[in-house]
């Protein structure tokens, strides 16, 4: 389901930049990792990468053992399902050349980032009914991106991990992610009689 979630958020976004920039052929965001381990950056040049920085379990919402009855009335217990947040790193790989080309500098950059934050302010949260490529993969059920803001320490800390030099770009926070695999633990038996000793033996 990761790479699901994330292939849809950049299919989201994509769709929504071809109509703001007035270009319905090309793609602007790719889903990729920032940089190589040599330092390099693998986000084609002028356009947007989305990655995935960080997973994070979400605690607050966690359940204890789950227990349901199937079609034959047998009590089955199962571990109760993961969810997960997703941290997504989106950068614009906007390189200053020395061409006279508007599409190729860091101005433009800034602008297509500006977009993004545009698309996630005006919808943050997609569900089935709102968004019918959801739908697609049948188990998101949904997705709540939130923007994430961090300090000047965190954030040279963060690209110092990527290894690359510093991109413009905008962190955020998806929830929620959950994984359920119905592996039955245990399974009983329906109560159908109880039996009161009345004698005290």
């Amino acid at each position: 389901m990761l790479d699901t979630s994330l292939e849809f958020l950049t299919s989201e976004l994509n769709e929504y930049l071809k109509l703001r920039t007035n270009d319905p052929d090309d793609d602007r965001v790719f889903l990729t990792n920032v940089a190589t381990e040599s330092g390099g950056v693998v986000i084609p040049d002028m356009s947007i990468g989305l990655s995935l920085s960080n997973i994070e379990e979400e605690r607050v919402f966690k359940d204890q053992r789950t227990t349901i009855i199937n079609e034959d009335g047998v009590t089955e217990h199962i571990n109760p399902e993961v969810k997960l947040n997703l941290y997504i790193l989106i950068s614009a790989n906007f390189q200053d050349n020395a061409t006279n080309l508007s599409t190729n500098d860091y101005k433009e950059g800034l602008k297509q980032l500006s977009y993004v934050i545009s698309f996630f302010q005006a919808k943050n949260v997609f569900t089935v009914d709102n968004s019918p490529a959801l739908a697609n993969d049948g188990l998101i059920r949904k997705l709540v991106v939130e923007l994430y803001s961090y300090s000047f320490e965190q954030l040279y800390n963060f690209w110092s991990v990527l290894g690359t030099k510093y991109l413009p770009s905008v962190l955020y926070k998806v929830r929620l992610i959950r994984y359920q695999e119905k592996v039955v633990q245990a399974a009983n038996l329906p109560i159908e009689k109880v039996k009161i000793n009345s004698l005290g033996i």
